[in-house]
Order: C-alpha cells, then structure tokens, then sequence
C-alpha cells in the first residue's frame, strides 16, 4: 500500500481528508477528536426487555467508575463519557448498535454489553475493525473459545461457574440427578460447558431445556424437568425465565434445589420473594457490601457520585460494571490522552496485575481471561446471600 503522502500528490489535496480518515479507522484508531473532546466509550445492552434491570446495574457501575476517575482529572484532563445503546437483548440489534458507535460515534472503546449472543454475533466485527471491547457481563463461552487480541474479560467464564457448582452438588460422592436451563438463542458452548461440568463426575442431565430470553409462558419447559426429576436444576439464564420456572416448580410441588449462573443478578432474590429460600447462587465477584477495604470504599463513594446515587443499591451486578470501568480507566492512563484503539489494547494487555482489594484482574500476551475466581452463596430464610 502507498504512503497517505505519495497518494495525496496522486489524486489531489482534495483527496486527503477522506483517505486520512480510512486509514485511521484501518489501523484501529477511531476517528481524530479535538484536544480537550471527552473520550467516548460504547455501550450496547438490554435495557429494555427480560434484561433491563441487569443492564441498568452493568451501566450504574460503569457510570460511577467514571465520575471517579473524572473527578480525579479524567485521563490527562480529559473527561471519559459513557455513550449507551439499548439492544433490547436481541442479538442483531447488537451488531448494529455496535457499528454505530465505532463508525459514527468514534468510541475508543466497547464495554459492559449484557447479551452473550450479540457479543458473539459482533466479534467478527470487531475483530475487523480494531476496537478494544471489555468486560462483557456474561460468562458465555462461545466468546471464549478462541482468543481474540481486541476481547478483555473481567470475570471468569461459565465452565468455571459449572464446575465449580457440579463440585458442590457431588460432595460426599453424591450423584445428584442434575436438570439444565440455558438459554437458547446462544451457540451450544455453554450447554457444553454444563455437560462437560457433569461428565467430569460421571453424570449425565437428567433434562435439558432451552429457555427463549424473553418469553412470557415457560410452562412447556417446567413440564420437561418435572419429568425429569432431578434433585437440582442449573440455569445460564437472565432472570425472568429462571422466576418463572421457579415459581411454577415450586407451586407444582418440586422440593429439590436450584442454582443459578452469575447472569441471573442480584435482583432475582426480590423477584423470586419466599422462593428465594435455598437458591444457590454463583457469584464471580467480591461481596460488594464491604466497606473496609479501599477498593468498595471507593466503589460506594463513586456510586454516590452518581444524579441518582443515593438511590442505587450496590449489588454484584453494579460492581461488576464498576470493575470493568475501573479496568478500563486504568488501561486508558497507560495508553495516554492521546490514547488510540490499538494504543489502549496494547496498554492493557502489557499492563501490571490489578489489585481491587484481593480481586486481581490479570492480562497477558494470548491470554486475556483477566479472573477465574468463582464462589458459591445460598439465599437463607431472611432472603440474605450467605457464603
């Protein structure tokens, strides 16, 4: 390829405009913003549809690790600005949103989306046009099997969720008769990883059935694992089908388990009222009611930073996004003010461990899963988490 400079003189000084921008975009860089322009980052979630209170939370965390880190400066004196877009939890509208934000808006980076399957559905894209993309809130599993240099995760996958609840429900040399939930509109990699979990212990499901994210009736799928049996019941789902299918279980006389993903959020055990009780949930994150540690001391203030900070209850899912903006926030410091989209991948993935209080995220050359830290809690009598 000639130099911009060489096809200048060719085509004209008319020309170059238009070419310089192309060439920006195809190394990565994102469109050029005046000195003191705030730096935009991208946001596709649900937040409308089965998935609106979890994106909401995903997007409160995110919010308030940047009014943090704007009220310290921004990064070199400029501001970072969140730009969101509601997918609705439809994978299509993902890819689209996606696209208006890297082409139009000129983020400099994506983070925070909620649907595994859109995320999966876009990777191609963004593999093509060289934006970084950073802790998508969800364990899906087909974005995890391969590595791609523009994926930054925060949190650890659904196989190691699976195992490690598969571990619990066998202890003892137990050999449960295990149902499975998962939603149905993403590739096979996370039913695999649940019945890769099981095979690990010589156990085979005892009902599979795949959930529609947004559907209102489920009553076909509670009569499959009533059929089934099974002494416990796993789901990789949002919340609201894992309410309904509990609730019906539980109404219809069901008297074994239940244990949810990290995707259901926090919110499930309101939802879900007295048949909350017992619910195991898996949770990848620190308990983000501590308050003696900097790192949550910091993470409750930047909440109160917030218009409505007052107001937003500082569960899991909040502290999710909130690490995956403190993350970013960090890699945007070593990536400079003048940060470009390959400039922020590169400083990430070169990038010293990162120490929230005991929660390390860590990146390396081929290797960007940044935490594998799974733990197990069960909703008690009095509707509390307990580990």
């Amino acid at each position: 390829m000639k130099h911009p400079a060489t096809l200048h003189r060719r085509l004209g000084a008319a020309a170059l405009p238009g070419l310089t921008a192309l060439c920006l975009l195809a190394l990565g860089a994102g469109p050029a913003r005046a000195q003191n322009d705030p730096i935009l980052v991208g946001q596709s979630a649900g937040f409308t549809g089965g998935q609106a209170a979890y994106a909401t939370d995903v997007r409160n965390g995110i919010e308030a690790a940047f009014a943090g880190a704007n009220a310290a400066g921004g990064i070199g004196g400029r501001q970072v600005k969140l730009v969101t877009t509601d997918d609705g939890g439809k994978r299509d509208q993902v890819l689209v949103n996606t696209k208006k934000m890297v082409e139009s808006d000129g983020v400099i980076a994506l983070i925070g989306y909620t649907s595994g399957a859109g995320t999966e559905v876009t990777l191609p894209y963004i593999k093509e046009a060289k934006v970084p993309i950073l802790s998508p809130a969800t364990g899906n599993m087909g974005i995890r099997s391969e590595f791609n240099p523009w994926l930054f995760h925060t949190r650890a996958g659904y196989r190691d969720e699976m195992t490690k609840i598969v571990a619990h429900a066998t202890g003892l040399g137990l050999k449960p008769r295990v149902g499975l939930a998962y939603l149905g509109d993403v590739g096979p990699a996370n039913l695999q990883a649940m019945q890769a979990a099981l095979a690990d212990y010589q156990l085979k499901p005892a009902a599979v059935v795949a959930l529609d994210r947004n559907a209102k009736d489920f009553g076909p799928q509670i009569d499959q694992l009533m059929a089934g049996k099974p002494d416990l019941v796993i789901f990789i789902s949002n919340a609201p089908p894992i309410v309904k299918i509990i609730t019906g279980m539980r109404e219809r006389g069901y008297h074994g388990q239940f244990a949810t993903s990290s995707f259901s959020g926090s919110r499930i055990v309101d939802d879900l009222k007295h048949h909350a009780r017992g619910l195991i949930m898996i949770q990848v994150l620190p308990q983000p009611h501590r308050n003696a540690l900097s790192f949550h001391r910091d993470f409750h203030s930047d909440l109160k930073r917030l218009p409505d900070g007052a107001n937003i209850a500082a569960n899991y899912t909040v502290l999710e996004g909130y690490i995956a903006g403190r993350t970013l926030i960090e890699g945007l410091k070593r990536a400079g003010r003048e940060a470009t989209r390959e400039k922020l991948a590169t400083a990430l993935t070169a990038m010293p461990e990162i120490d929230f209080s005991g929660y390390r995220i860590r990146y390396a050359r081929g290797n960007h899963e940044g935490s594998r830290f799974v733990d197990l809690g069960v909703v008690t009598d009095q509707l509390r988490l307990k580990f």
